[in-house]
């Protein structure tokens, strides 16, 4: 069960690349071809933003929109409707508020007279390099356990419906994605980006369908309260789902009027909730208690109009999940690349700029030594993916701990930091009452890294 739920739960986390692609692309940089080797997702903030409300709407929405969702029925049927729509509201509540917090972490920060951009940037202006370090090497576990998970997903389904061996399937895969993993041009990226949407809410339609066709014959009971000891699991399930905290700076720091990102993220997340909350009661009142951890195997034996829609719904996912593995894998590139071009600098986690040219320096890094290391990395992925077919319980503790790390720890404790770092008895009484909540928040997030780490291990 885990296995599968790791798999496609980490689907949701590639849209964030997506939406930060597409919005660097609307960005008119000159940027040469050498430069384009490094900070692919730094180049966003440049004084050159200029994407629209409307455009920055569209881009959370996809970031969010993935096809996680189709875990949603089966944790639904573990809590129960009522019990499981007030979760995932709160989960989505609690990820909201604490992206907000790193927006406004980064703006304090910035009255300070701090350069800050990035994630990592208010990681290494509250914490130094460690901070920094800390920030990306999560950054960095999460994105390549869930690329991992991505050859997985695919090289069963090949397995499964070819009678390909496993490993044969990610060997097959490994040569084009290498290939991607070298393109410079962001456009030649966006085209993958733009199939990989299409992919995913083709199979997303395809299935939500099905739901509403075996509603009205579905006789099973329906449970509006399950077991409460459930709900961990849940917690987990929807944490990948809403985890977005890493493209919150970088669509952001692309937007022309700034000002209205809160009102457009909170306007998003509102919307996500609820096609999650409708896609997820709905399969659960489609299937009963026959709803299974990923809702396409309900569909597996349900005659042979629904083995060719299931065939479908796999097929799309595989092709969206195989043309976002590059645009996965650039966050982790740019950090990387960063590190090794700039050893001695005293911000790791910064990318040199010219700003007379307004490109990214290469500094001490070759063309050769670029493409060497994003090789190397993609082909680290597929020997994992070959060599541990039983990976779910790995990505299970990936997500519970880099995601929980990211998504609240870390926000909560930087805006603490930053704004009660000192003491200020000066301060309103409901300060501490928010003081409270924050450190609740903090305390949420390491509690599902425990969890996290007691079912992997234990």
């Amino acid at each position: 069960m885990s296995k599968d739920i790791g798999e496609i739960k980490s689907v949701q986390e590639n849209e964030e690349q997506n939406a930060v692609l597409h919005d660097i692309l609307e960005k008119d940089l000159d940027i040469k071809a050498d430069d384009e080797e490094s900070g692919m997702l730094h180049s966003h903030t440049a004084d050159h933003s200029s994407a629209s409300d409307e455009k920055t709407f569209l881009n959370t929405l996809i970031a969010f929109l993935g096809s996680g969702v189709l875990g949603i029925p089966y944790v639904f049927k573990e809590t129960g409707i009522l019990l499981g729509l007030c979760t995932l509201i709160m989960v989505a509540s609690i990820n909201t508020f604490c992206m907000l917090l790193i927006v406004k972490c980064k703006y304090e920060l910035r009255s300070r007279g701090k350069e800050v951009d990035l994630y990592s940037d208010i990681g290494y202006a509250v914490m130094g390099k460690a901070g920094a370090y800390v920030v990306n090497i999560a950054i960095i576990f999460s994105q390549t356990g869930f690329c991992v998970s991505y050859l997985i997903f695919i090289s069963s389904n090949v397995h499964a419906y070819l009678n390909v061996p496993r490993e044969a399937a990610v060997a097959i895969c490994l040569p084009l994605l290498v290939v991607f993993s070298l393109v410079r041009h962001l456009k030649q990226l966006a085209y993958a980006a733009l199939l990989a949407d299409i992919m995913n809410l083709t199979g997303l339609a395809v299935v939500y369908s099905v739901d509403f066709e075996f509603m009205a014959q579905n006789n099973s009971r329906i449970e509006f309260f399950g077991v409460i000891s459930s709900l961990p699991f849940f917690f987990g399930v929807a944490s990948y789902c809403f985890e977005g905290v890493g493209m919150v700076l970088p669509l952001e720091n692309s937007m022309r009027n700034k000002q209205n990102f809160s009102t457009i993220l909170i306007s998003t997340m509102i919307i996500i909730t609820t096609i999650y909350a409708t896609f997820g009661i709905c399969g659960y009142l489609a299937f009963g208690e026959a709803t299974k951890d990923v809702l396409t195997l309900n569909m597996e034996n349900g005659g042979d109009k629904l083995s060719i829609l299931t065939i479908v719904v796999n097929v799309c996912l595989c092709v969206g999940l195989f043309f976002t593995y590059p645009l996965m894998l650039v966050p982790v590139f740019e950090i990387m690349q960063s590190w090794i071009k700039s050893p001695d600098s005293e911000e790791p986690n910064k990318t040199s700029y010219d700003q007379n040219s307004e490109s990214l320096t290469l500094n001490r890094t070759s063309q050769s030594q670029t493409a060497c290391l994003r090789s190397s990395t993609v082909l680290l992925t597929g020997l994992i993916a070959a060599g541990v077919p039983d990976f779910g319980p790995f990505i299970s503790f990936i997500g519970a701990t880099c995601c929980s790390l990211l998504a609240y720890v870390l926000p909560t404790f930087f805006y603490l930091h930053i704004f009660y770092g000192e003491k200020n008895e000066n301060k309103p009484w409901y300060r501490d009452f928010y003081r409270i909540g924050l450190l609740l928040i903090g305390g949420l997030g390491l509690a599902s890294m425990c969890h996290g780490i007691a079912i992997t291990f234990i």
